[in-house]
């Protein structure tokens, strides 16, 4: 089980003229320090119009300014938005990033469940899940065909030959971000990687993985490969005490889950209830809800000690983390840069993951492989 790392670059108010600035170039330091340490991949959200909750809005760019500062750490972005983004461009410069990465790419694909963001580019909610299936088709074949043309509800592309092309043959990871169950089989149905949160738990994240596997086992997949994986993102904060990661992180937590609120509200606030399409239906009910898992009035302090969040000193986030070997999880991507933590505290935790978190997954791995070998 990998461990990488997964931003949305969160800038919280109150701001400075420089708060944008700071918080990105204080991104820079600490995945440079993150490859160092052994880190495996950095993923970066592509979200429009998400004030302090996320200003990662042009993940390639930040990505390709990465790639310079940075050898073998992997480049994800988590993920483009074919609604809100055409796969012709989603292609292209996905594909220049990979030339400039020397091929460290992957690339994630999602819809959205927040249609604040889609309705802004004029994209009806209702066409969403259409446009997605359809980019699946168009950005493999741009990536390694000559001139192609497609036809396709959403999409009409008259014979064009799309440069460049990407480094890694035939082409860039492709993953889909995942939340319920009939996308994760989806997602191995179709070949792809599988993007999510770990927002439920161990014991429901096994019962997804498993639809993804069963998914994947006989998959046809949408580009020319099958990439069997499965990455999930957390939350992280760790220090030298748990004292001192419990106290801070409850005040961190704190912020997080009033952001949530606000987010849950704006996303929504310009639906119609009565026309929701059905596809979304699940991430309405999830944000809207009176009795939805959100609505916790559990303290965060409360919650941290009982285990929800990867939070404490590296025996407690080495515990966190281990629950979810047995899930068939393949990598974990915390969000390591959570609101007002402080660029030292971001610092801190990564260095606490890199000696004493990540060797011992490492070593963890080769003796359960030594033991399997062994067995056989």
């Amino acid at each position: 089980m990998q461990i990488g790392m997964f931003y949305q670059i969160q800038v919280p108010r109150p701001w400075s003229d420089t708060s944008d600035f700071d918080h990105y170039w204080e991104m820079m330091d600490q995945v440079v320090l993150a490859e160092e340490l052994g880190f495996e991949s950095v993923w970066m959200a592509d979200h429009q119009f998400r004030t302090e909750w996320s200003h990662s809005s042009a993940p390639d760019v930040t990505l390709a300014a990465i790639s310079q500062r940075t050898s073998r750490i992997r480049l994800g972005i988590a993920v483009a938005v074919p609604p809100v983004q055409h796969p012709l461009h989603i292609a292209a410069r996905t594909a220049t990033l990979d030339i400039l990465s020397n091929g460290r790419v992957d690339l994630g694909i999602g819809r959205s469940g927040y249609p604040y963001q889609m309705a802004a580019f004029g994209t009806d909610l209702g066409n969403a899940t259409g446009m997605v299936d359809e980019a699946l088709e168009i950005i493999p074949r741009a990536w390694t065909e000559g001139e192609f043309s497609y036809q396709g509800k959403f999409y009409d592309i008259p014979p064009r030959e799309v440069h460049p092309k990407p480094v890694q043959k035939p082409h860039p990871p492709m993953w889909l971000g995942c939340s319920q169950e009939e996308t994760f089989r989806k997602a191995g149905e179709l070949g792809l990687g599988c993007l999510a949160m770990s927002g439920g738990g161990p014991d429901r994240l096994t019962q997804l993985i498993q639809a993804y596997r069963d998914g994947i086992r006989d998959a046809k997949p949408v580009g020319k490969l099958v990439h069997d994986k499965v990455s999930i993102s957390t939350l992280a904060i760790c220090a030298e005490t748990r004292q001192k990661a419990q106290e801070r992180g409850a005040e961190i937590i704190d912020w997080y889950r009033h952001q949530q609120s606000l987010r849950d509200v704006r996303v929504w606030q310009e639906q119609d209830p009565t026309n929701v399409p059905s596809d979304y239906q699940w991430h309405y009910q999830r944000s809207t809800a009176a009795d939805s898992p959100k609505r916790d009035e559990v303290s965060s302090l409360d919650q941290i000690k009982s285990g929800r969040y990867c939070i404490g000193d590296p025996d407690d986030c080495l515990r966190y983390l281990e629950q979810y070997a047995p899930t068939g999880v393949d990598e974990i991507m915390p969000l390591f840069q959570i609101g007002p933590m402080a660029h030292q505290e971001v610092m801190e935790t990564l260095r606490l993951f890199g000696k004493h978190v990540i060797p011992h997954l490492a070593e963890s791995e080769r003796t359960t492989g030594a033991t399997t070998s062994a067995d056989d």
